[in-house]
């Protein structure tokens, strides 16, 4: 038993107990070794001990964790009270070799175990349902306080006993129960502040925690609050909405970039021997055989994203008698987020056109539809729309999840659970949009006349003072890997007057509310005839439920005008309601007395009253744009109120494509038998087992009928339901050899199964439109859509062989090196379908229209090594100042095969897989003083396949390098002073389309830096 002898000793729980008791999903257990060099354990009565605090002890009870195991596992554990090593869980996660994340707003939030984002979360070993994962299998911990927790273990390969394991690996958050404390009352707080040098801003939180345990008797409480406003910056190529343009033409038939916007001719004609135009040279190379990506919009935002954050913890244990022992357990989140931006967009007229010319480009060798692929780094542009706008996304999320649990050891050979859990999660995303042009308008309605009806003023000027369309010139150039651009001294000029902006759009759509629930009913028993021989059985009944409903926010327009005759009385809804939508289409139509359609968008410069207070300046992370006006993003925070303000009496109109339920039901049962003895002179640990799992669910999808006009998403016609059943067999088997006192050799052999998202088995058809002004009357058209969900789709199945070696060479020491292969039987993947079926707006089908849709993927690997390191110089010897150092570091290499092939040639792996991944960190602790500073790297990710529906058009992310680091100080034994800073130095996202020069865009974030105190009674 390791007792404390520093300035830092103080009480904590060990975390090796209580991870190793919800791992097996028995009662709470000791876990001990008799190994001279094991890692510190902690005694079945917490309260007769304290246990060491800091960096190197919450190493060393991740080692102990680790080396008791009875699979492949790791495992983090907090330093003290309220401290895990990171910000968030998933930053401190992702220093597990293996771990890689995604990071939302600067933070840690969805991660991958292995390359794959089939990962199941668990809390205190059972399953957990979390706001941000209502209707998705990969956690994402922005929501959750990581200060509630006291450690977290990765489960890499599962025994049978593990119900609800993830396809390559399980999550397990670790809370604090009062018998994990010592005797009597523990009180442990903190305050900080958090400061980001874009934001500019001191942001407080909070947390802390209230214990007593008695021995027989204990209960806890713990909350956490933050109020956070990181920023979030983005430059580059619109993220939505890219297409092919090639030179091919002809001069009754000009190619895509032939003739600009405005009349004027783009590049030389090319002629065949007979002299007749075979298309337009537009990058100069003497052919009309070249095709080039074209984008929708050029665009710069900043966002700050604001996270008002609460989470609790409550705990009661009980000891009835000597055999009994009754846990209750509750947790509670909630967070109320808003993502304001900011931002302009340099884009065509009709969001289909190609109103550039490719200045500066390369081509590529590889061939799309018969045409040379150009990368393209430099645009010049006719200008003929530049937007600037806001967007405000309000997401409100909450969770709560119960435990009940009666452990009973009636004596030393045989042990039994049983347990209660519920949870229940909601999440309420609402959206809100709108946009100014700097254009006069003349391409929209009549010539930039709005047409109005008399009470709103008959015929008005859309934007008087705006620029004339193809008058200013533009030029784009990405050759230094960011967006660099370029503007006319008149258009600069006009950039710098509200006057001169008019109101164009504004629109909320993709709004998006989740609820869900679960709960589960579990027996587990453990038998344990002698010392060799251990028996477990158990099984499960658990149900989910989740309902997704999806919608825009439409308004009435006009109502009691005489052309609506189906309800005059109600008017036209529309969706966009922008100056460029007429109501002209037959299904509802609002004319004037001389038949012309009304304009639905009502206009007005930034400088109207109605704006007064409300539009302001802001300068954009790209370079070469001016500072520009626009709506203050937290006008909009109550979407439905903004909307009202300027379109009253708005309607929730369903998305029937997006909006779906499913019931789930899962019955469990597994056996497991455990072992150990000698083989070879080398003892051995050993399990072996299997799980039962039959799935049962319903899933309700919506019938998406006929479009309608304006925007809105297509009736909901009815309802399909679908009924799903089938069983799973899943074997697991692990063995520990003992090679020598110092040396553990594993090998793990099993088979997985992880749900799909419900979105992929609930979603239906999302048809996406854009509005051609080019004709007349202006139309709305099919120009791609989403086949999101098919309720036939099988789940994620695999499996699983792993093998490694573990050397302990101290309590806080260990060199691990591994490899792993996971055999992905089913798996699902994003395809691109052409399909000839659907219409545009008016019910018309024109053209064929490309769709990105899920399809069972059948036989892909995922291979890699992973090698790690913990070590302390104490551990060998080293005393006095260099005996404070030590290090944590690990390598993971993950290769992954699905079988596709982008247009580079190169083989795409699994989405969101990075080949390389490398963490370091180099720590002190010495004299009341603890110092760490970190390091991560991952390779290019796999964003996206077939990006824009093109065909091997892979999105990727560029490889990243993150620094972090954190020093705290016990000024006395009871109160530390501690400080922290992540992303040092200033790291941003970078992506790139297949070629590394032909970027794409980047996402900017934040240094931040904490100051604050924490104290411990």
């Amino acid at each position: 038993m390791l007792t404390a002898v520093s300035p830092l000793a103080l009480v904590m729980m060990s975390g090796a107990a209580h991870a190793q008791a919800a791992g097996n999903a028995g009662p709470e257990a000791t876990t001990t070794s008799a190994d001279p060099v094991a890692a510190p354990t902690q005694a079945d009565n917490a309260g007769d001990d304290i246990v060491v605090t800091g960096i190197r002890a919450s190493q060393a009870r991740a080692i102990e964790v680790k080396r008791n195991a009875d699979s492949v596992v790791e495992a983090i554990s907090a330093q003290d009270i309220g401290k895990l090593p990171d910000v968030t869980i998933s930053d401190s996660l992702q220093r597990i070799p293996g771990v890689q994340i995604r990071r939302e707003a600067g933070e840690g939030g969805a991660i991958n175990i292995r390359g794959l984002p089939q990962v199941t979360t668990l809390l205190n070993g059972e399953q957990f349902l979390g706001a941000n994962s209502v209707t998705t299998v990969q956690p994402n911990f922005t929501d959750i306080p990581s200060q509630l927790f006291s450690g977290a273990t990765v489960f890499k390969s599962p025994t049978a006993s593990l119900q609800q394991a993830g396809l390559s690996g399980t999550v397990d958050l670790l809370t604090r129960r009062p018998f994990d404390l010592k005797s009597g009352l523990t009180v442990a707080a903190a305050a900080e502040g958090q400061y980001g040098d874009k934001t500019k801003k001191w942001n407080p939180s909070a947390n802390g925690l209230v214990s007593y345990n008695s021995g027989r008797f204990g209960i806890l409480a713990s909350a956490s609050y933050a109020n956070l406003d990181l920023s979030n910056s983005f430059r580059g190529i619109q993220d939505f909405g890219i297409g092919l343009r090639s030179e091919a033409g002809s001069a009754t038939n000009p190619g895509d970039f032939a003739v600009g916007n405005n009349g004027v001719s783009r590049g030389q004609p090319v002629r065949n021997a007979a002299g007749v135009i075979t298309g337009y040279d537009v990058n100069g190379d003497g052919d009309a055989n070249d095709i080039f990506l074209a984008p929708q919009a050029h665009t710069a935002w900043n966002r700050i994203t604001s996270r008002d954050r609460f989470g609790a913890n409550a705990s009661m244990q009980f000891e009835i008698n000597d055999a009994l022992r009754l846990t209750a357990d509750g947790f509670y989140t909630r967070q109320t987020q808003y993502d304001r931006t900011a931002g302009f967009q340099l884009q065509s007229v009709d969001w289909q056109s190609s109103p550039y010319l490719p200045t500066s480009t390369r081509d590529t060798g590889a061939i799309v539809n018969g045409y040379h692929l150009n990368t393209i780094q430099t645009y010049a542009y006719d200008l003929p729309n530049f937007d600037s706008y806001s967007e405000t996304f309000r997401t409100k999320s909450e969770s709560q999840n119960y435990n009940l649990q009666l452990d009973w050891k009636p004596s030393d050979t045989f042990k039994a659970t049983v347990r209660g859990i519920y949870g229940k999660a909601s999440r309420e995303r609402d959206q809100s949009y709108t946009q100014f042009s700097l254009t006069n308008g003349a391409q929209w309605a009549y010539n930039g006349v709005g047409n109005y009806p008399a009470s709103l003023g008959g015929d008005v000027r859309f934007n008087p003072t705006g620029y004339a369309i193809y008058s200013q010139k533009a030029t784009v150039d990405y050759s230094s890997g960011a967006p660099v651009f370029g503007f006319s001294p008149a258009f600069l000029a006009q950039a710098s007057d509200a006057s001169r902006y008019g109101l164009k759009t504004i629109s909320s759509e993709g709004n998006q509310y989740q609820k869900g629930d679960l709960w589960a009913l579990r027996g587990d028993a453990e038998w344990s005839p002698n010392d060799q021989l251990n028996i477990k059985f158990g099984g499960r009944y658990g149900e989910r439920s989740v309902d997704q409903f999806t919608f825009e926010r439409v308004s009435p327009f006009y109502a009691g005008n005489r052309d609506n005759a189906a309800n005059p009385a109600a008017g036209c809804l529309v969706k966009w309601k922008a100056f460029d939508v007429n109501l002209n289409d037959p299904k509802c139509s609002v004319l004037d007395a001389q038949g012309n359609a009304y304009t639905a968008g009502y206009t007005r410069q930034a400088n109207d009253p109605v704006f007064a207070g409300l539009v302001k300046q802001f300068s954009t992370p790209a370079a070469g744009v001016p500072k520009l006006f626009v709506l203050d993003p937290k006008a909009m925070d109550n979407s439905e109120a903004w909307q009202n303000k300027f379109y009253p009496g708005s309607i929730n109109n369903v998305n029937p494509a997006d909006s779906f339920s499913i019931n789930l039901q899962q019955i469990s049962g597994y056996a497991q038998v455990s072992g150990e003895g000698e083989l070879l002179g080398m003892p051995y640990r050993a399990n072996g087992g299997l799980q039962v799992v039959n799935t049962r669910f319903q899933v309700r999808q919506n019938l998406v009928g006929a479009p309608q006009p304006y925007g809105l998403s297509g009736l909901d016609t009815g309802d399909v339901v679908t009924k799903r059943d089938f069983t799973d067999f899943l074997p697991s088997f692990n063995v520990a050899f003992d090679v020598t006192s110092k040396l553990r050799a594993r090998a793990s052999f099993s088979k997985t199964m992880t749900l799909l998202d419900f979105l992929q088995w609930g979603g239906g058809l999302n048809v996406n439109y854009a509005i051609n002004t080019t004709i007349q009357p202006n139309r709305f058209e099919a120009s791609s859509a989403n086949s999101r969900g098919n309720p036939n789709l099988d789940p994620w199945r695999a499996t699983n062989v792993e093998a490694s070696f573990e050397y302990y060479t101290g309590r806080s020491s260990l060199v691990a090196v591994g490899a792993f292969h996971i055999a992905v039987d089913k798996f699902i993947t994003n395809a691109t379908v052409i399909r000839n079926d659907i219409p545009d707006n008016d019910g018309v089908i024109r053209r064929a229209v490309p769709t990105t849709t899920v399809v069972q993927g059948e036989g892909g690997t995922l291979k890699g090594l992973e090698a790690s390191a913990r070590q302390s110089l104490r551990d060998y010897g080293v005393n006095g100042f260099f005996g404070g150092f030590g290090i944590d570091a690990n390598y993971t290499l993950s290769l992954g095969e699905t079988g596709r092939v982008d247009l580079a040639g190169n083989k795409e792996p699994f989405q969101d897989n990075s080949k390389h991944q490398v963490n370091a960190a180099l720590w002190y602790e010495q004299y009341g003083l603890q110092a760490r500073v970190a390091y991560n790297y991952r390779s290019k990710r796999l964003a996206a396949s077939d990006y824009g529906g093109i065909t091997g058009l892979a999105q990727y992310q560029q490889p990243t390098n993150y620094l972090d680091a954190s020093i705290s100080y016990d000024i006395l034994p009871y109160l530390t002073l501690y400080g922290q800073a992540s992303n040092l130095t200033a790291e941003t996202e970078r992506y790139y389309l297949t070629f590394k020069d032909e970027v794409f865009n980047e996402n900017i974030y934040e240094r931040r830096f904490i100051a604050g105190v924490r104290a411990r009674f």
